[in-house]
């Protein structure tokens, strides 16, 4: 089955960028997340769709390799595909290129599809392998690795969950729990390092109203600084663990 592939060019504005003028890491996930909206959308299978059927997709997991990052007012093309979809999960790819086809960033990611009403997995049906040319044989899957909690805290903060931090979901978004981890990261890392790859695992969700606590680990090589990030709510439930490694520019 030919493969689906849903490509789009973005301009990089001001309001996506760090004080460098590069753009941010969070601005990236965004373009995935737009991506992976606009691929549904492509095929019938959007917001339209999973709202009258009761489903939802959410992130679970995203393992993120920043080659060479896009930089204010380049424009960019992002390229998204289907890996594979396996009972309750789907697994996409995303690449990031330049005008020239220069890869920028690969990234791998793991979803679950989700019953609105119940909260609970829902699984995948033949009508969403077709829609998105998966076959229901393929069985595939891409090896995430596993984040360990920290095991000494060097750093943390206290953040309170805002309006402006809820998706359509009417969760946290994704992008707030990385926003939160990378305020913990000494201030001489964010102006000296360059975020080589992030890794996020997705456990629990918060909502509007909740405060939420971050501890970090950090771990200092000559040319590399690794942060290891715990994000728990007010009841010391884990919520989320990322992992950060940073490459001295």
């Amino acid at each position: 089955m030919e493969k689906l592939v849903t490509i789009k060019e973005y301009d990089i504005h001001y309001y996506e960028i760090d004080y460098s003028r590069k753009v941010l890491i969070t601005s990236i996930i965004n373009f995935f997340s737009d991506m992976a909206t606009q691929q549904a959308e492509d095929i019938g299978l959007g917001f339209e769709w999973l709202e009258e059927n009761n489903l939802a997709w959410v992130i679970y997991k995203w393992d993120i390799n920043m080659i060479k990052y896009p930089r204010y007012n380049e424009k960019i093309i992002v390229k998204t595909w289907p890996y594979s979809l396996r009972k309750f999960y789907a697994y996409k790819k995303y690449e990031i290129l330049d005008l020239e086809g220069n890869v920028l960033c690969t990234a791998d990611s793991l979803w679950f599809l989700i019953n609105t009403n119940k909260r609970k997995p829902a699984r995948i049906t033949e009508k969403i392998y077709n829609g998105f040319k998966i076959s229901m044989d393929c069985d595939d899957k891409v090896d995430f690795e596993k984040i360990s909690d920290p095991e000494t805290i060097h750093a943390g903060k206290s953040f309170d969950v805002r309006y402006s931090d809820i998706d359509t979901n009417r969760h946290v978004n994704n992008v707030k729990y990385i926003d939160w981890c990378i305020e913990t990261v000494p201030l001489d890392v964010v102006l000296k390092y360059s975020l080589r790859n992030i890794k996020v695992v997705y456990e629990k969700e918060t909502s509007y109203g909740d405060t939420i606590n971050v501890a970090t680990e950090i771990l200092r090589d000559e040319k590399i600084v690794t942060c290891i990030h715990k994000i728990e709510d007010r009841e010391g439930k884990k919520l989320t663990l990322v992992k950060t490694i940073w490459e001295k520019d």
